[in-house]
């Protein structure tokens, strides 16, 4: 239904910003 769609998208943007703050913390770190 509509409800599990708006999950599934939510899941996904969720999961994008995770790897992109995961990507920017190791740029940080480790350098670029």
């Amino acid at each position: 239904g509509i409800l599990s769609s708006i999950k599934g998208v939510a899941k996904g943007v969720a999961k994008n910003v995770a790897a992109q703050l995961l990507d920017t913390l190791k740029c940080k770190i480790t350098g670029c």
